[in-house]
């Protein structure tokens, strides 16, 4: 039994990550020199961030012989090949939504997975020409790459450590 484990972008979580560890600097220093809305504002936004941060790290998508599994941070679903009845994707510029539909409901994941085009193709073979449509089929001969989070995500690490260097200098 061959199991392919495909995950979040590692280019990805390492801003995401350093964002999480720059927010809750901003937190300490916040508790020590700032003021109640300060500290307020900037715990809600580390939490969140952490909640997504833990959330992205533990997501994963599993093919293997009997199905697909998708693994999120406090649940897991199984989804047996017979129980799935088709494969889309949507694009949106850069952006790709893959749609997976079952008989238990539907699922999407996107092109921010490490190795994606892997993933639908594999998705692509076990399920055959009937249940997969036409546009993944041509999504394959052209894969996009989504950078634009991962650039965006190296911007926000710039704001916050900023935002640390003004709170230190206003000390």
């Amino acid at each position: 039994m061959v199991e392919s484990v495909y995950k979040i972008r590692k280019a990805f979580l390492l801003p995401l990550s350093g964002i999480i560890a720059l927010l809750f600097v901003l937190f300490l220093l916040s508790v020590f020199t700032g003021q109640m809305w300060e500290i307020i504002i900037i715990t809600v936004i580390f939490l969140i961030s952490l909640v997504i941060g833990v959330e992205m790290a533990k997501r994963k998508v599993i093919v293997d012989d009997q199905g697909v599994k998708i693994q999120k941070a406090f649940r897991r679903k199984e989804i047996n090949w017979s129980e799935i009845t088709h494969l889309a994707v949507v694009v949106l510029k850069k952006k790709a939504y893959f749609l997976l539909t079952t008989t238990k409901g539907f699922y999407i994941f996107s092109n921010l997975l490490e190795n994606h085009a892997s993933l639908v193709n594999s998705l692509a073979d076990k399920l055959g020409e009937e249940k997969v449509e036409v546009e993944v089929r041509n999504y394959l001969a052209q894969p996009l790459e989504r950078f634009s989070m991962i650039v965006m995500s190296w911007f926000a690490v710039a704001v916050i450590v900023a935002l640390i260097i003004l709170k230190i200098s206003a000390i």
